[in-house]
């Protein structure tokens, strides 16, 4: 799922700054409902949950297939922008398309997620696999609520604490993999997963070769000898692979390392339909990592 494929955006974004600026009257009026649209489903959950009754949420990207590095916004899209009061994007690179939708609107509050973490352009953009980052966004959403809707502040607050509260389960997971992880460092595919690696105490012993990956380059034939010698070696905890990449030489590695026991972590960059929540999304992969661990621990 790669990567940034700007040919034809900057043709299409002038047509939607004329529909934007063409409805920039009506985003001036006042609303009692607040209107949220996120570029991704995952960040649209937490919108909802903290925003209850009170308003109404939309995600552009729902479809697990679509690449957010690639999309191209449709003129509806822009529209329904126009209304929105407040517009959640991962920044970072990552969906451009998205902040462009509200430049031209000065009345749309934008939350750059990856600015709300502190990161910056060229930082790897995954960062819903750090889970304090849905956190933060719960609560920053709770406080942009409460500017719109002053007497419902309280509620926003507690919803916000709810949210937070139902990742506890995700927590614990994170603890109990820290507890049983071992000594040896982990490879992966491209750094979809890093954050999360990094939560749970592993080092990733591959950062070249997942620097090629998800810059749609050829890694350097040595980076794919250490990465083949250690796999042959045994020197890896285990190999994390996105399974929406469609890549010859990762695929080619996971089955060495299938012919070599070293365990699989199968990994997705989008909430996959099959996981209702981001809860779930994330849990069922931790749990892979968990499950790696107690075998080896029994071994």
């Amino acid at each position: 799922m790669h990567k940034f494929k700007k040919i034809s955006f900057l043709i299409f974004l002038g047509s939607i700054i004329f529909i934007l600026t063409g409805c920039n009257s009506q985003s001036n009026n006042p609303k009692k409902s607040i209107n949220v649209t996120t570029s991704l489903n995952f960040y649209g959950e937490v919108a909802k949950d903290v925003l209850g009754n009170h308003g109404t949420v939309n995600s552009i990207i729902n479809n697990p297939n679509v690449d957010p590095h690639d999309f191209e916004p449709k003129s509806s899209d822009a529209k329904n922008v126009s209304k929105t009061n407040i517009m959640v994007y991962n920044g970072l690179g990552y969906d451009s398309w998205a902040e462009s939708l509200t430049s031209n609107n000065s009345n749309i509050k934008n939350i750059n997620v990856g600015a709300l973490m502190g990161k910056r352009d060229g930082d790897n953009p995954h960062i819903w696999y750090n889970t304090d980052t849905m956190k933060a966004l719960a609560y920053d959403l709770a406080k942009q609520f409460s500017k719109l809707q002053p007497e419902n502040k309280k509620a926003f607050e507690q919803n916000a604490q709810e949210y937070v509260n139902k990742l506890k389960p995700i927590d614990n997971t994170i603890k109990d993999i820290k507890k049983s992880k071992t000594n040896k460092p982990v490879a992966v595919s491209e750094p979809v997963f890093d954050y999360s690696l990094e939560k749970f105490g592993y080092k990733i012993a591959d950062k070249n070769f997942e620097s090629a990956i998800e810059k749609d380059n050829d890694p350097a034939p040595k980076d794919i000898r250490q990465l083949q010698n250690d796999i042959k070696d045994h020197k890896l905890a285990f190999f994390v692979v996105n399974k929406q990449v469609n890549s010859k030489i990762v695929t080619n590695l996971a089955e060495l390392a299938k012919q070599n026991n070293v365990p699989i972590v199968k990994v997705t960059e989008t909430k996959p339909d099959n996981d209702k929540t981001y809860l779930e999304w994330m849990n069922n992969q931790y749990r892979q990592v968990l499950n790696i661990q107690k075998n080896h621990s029994l071994k």
